[in-house]
């Protein structure tokens, strides 16, 4: 039994952290484009740290790294040689380092039990499923590129998220299952029918299902769409589920991000997902380990 599924078997409700591009951002931390969050690996490791620390000390069971723009394509898109490395190597280096913050923050923290999700995005724009590539050979090949950097890093667990389109969810399901870890699929969805790329839903499940992942998320969505969505997700899986919603725009302008529902408003919605009978619960863009400690206190109650 892998990391995800003993913590499945020990705990009730599992705590997954915060966001991180959104806190590195209200941190004052550049996240500017191609290399978004990713950047901070390098130029603010210390502040990627204390938010890892910052979701332990609230009752985080879960932290995921701080790898969702550390693929070689976006080091292609930056132009950016990490220390004159190619475009690859850097890919590897930045990606090593965001395990590694994580390894230490749990280290520093000293929390054993605590997990690390090794996080896996859409090689693209998770909010662009029309520039998803269409070969399914590249799509394979830099998601195992990736992959492979995860588990050399030490991660204990595979989080693909924000995943909006089936060629994608196939690629990555394809490429992850090469490896022995556990592993939770986290989709974003436009409806309780479909995905974000307009694809139906059903088919991402029918797909997901043939490779039995620990459990199956929603993530960046509104929390009022995630008790309409459930629903439909359940009666297409019966594997843990799992939800961590956005507060505010994902896509503000100016750099700017408005969060617009509370810690106490989240965790409200938090509660319905619970007794709706979601298993893993975190918080995706706009939420701090201020969420992450409100959220703890469903583990106790």
């Amino acid at each position: 039994m892998g990391a995800l599924k003993e913590l499945l078997e020990k705990r009730k409700i599992i705590i997954l952290d915060s966001a991180m591009g959104t806190e590195l951002q209200r941190r004052h931390v550049d996240i500017s484009g191609p290399l978004w969050s990713a950047g901070a690996n390098i130029y603010k490791p210390d502040v990627v740290r204390h938010i890892h620390m910052d979701n332990i000390d609230a009752g985080a069971d879960i932290i995921t790294t701080n790898t969702f723009r550390s693929q070689t394509r976006t080091f292609e898109k930056a132009n950016y040689h990490y220390e004159g490395r190619s475009f690859t190597d850097s890919a590897k280096a930045v990606t090593t380092i965001g395990v590694e913050i994580a390894q230490d923050a749990v280290l520093i923290a000293g929390e054993d039990d605590v997990l690390i999700a090794g996080c896996i995005a859409p090689i693209d724009d998770c909010y662009r499923p029309d520039l998803v590539p269409e070969d399914m050979d590249v799509l394979c090949t830099e998601h195992f590129e990736h992959i492979q950097n995860l588990v050399d890093g030490g991660i204990d667990l595979f989080l693909a998220e924000t995943m909006m389109s089936v060629r994608e969810i196939s690629a990555v399901l394809n490429q992850i299952h090469k490896f022995d870890f556990d592993y939770a699929i986290s989709l974003l969805c436009k409806n309780e029918n479909e995905l974000f790329s307009g694809e139906k839903l059903v088919d991402a499940m029918s797909i997901i299902e043939k490779y039995s992942p620990a459990a199956v998320m929603l993530n960046c969505i509104h929390p009022a769409q995630v008790e309409l969505i459930l629903p439909h997700l359940k009666k297409l899986t019966d594997r843990p589920l799992g939800v961590y919603a956005n507060i505010g725009n994902p896509n503000a302008k100016e750099g700017k991000f408005e969060r617009m529902i509370s810690p106490d408003e989240y965790v409200t919605f938090a509660k319905k997902w619970r007794d709706m009978g979601v298993r893993i619960i975190g918080g995706c863009c706009g939420t701090t380990p201020m969420y992450t400690a409100k959220l703890s206190s469903l583990k106790h109650k």
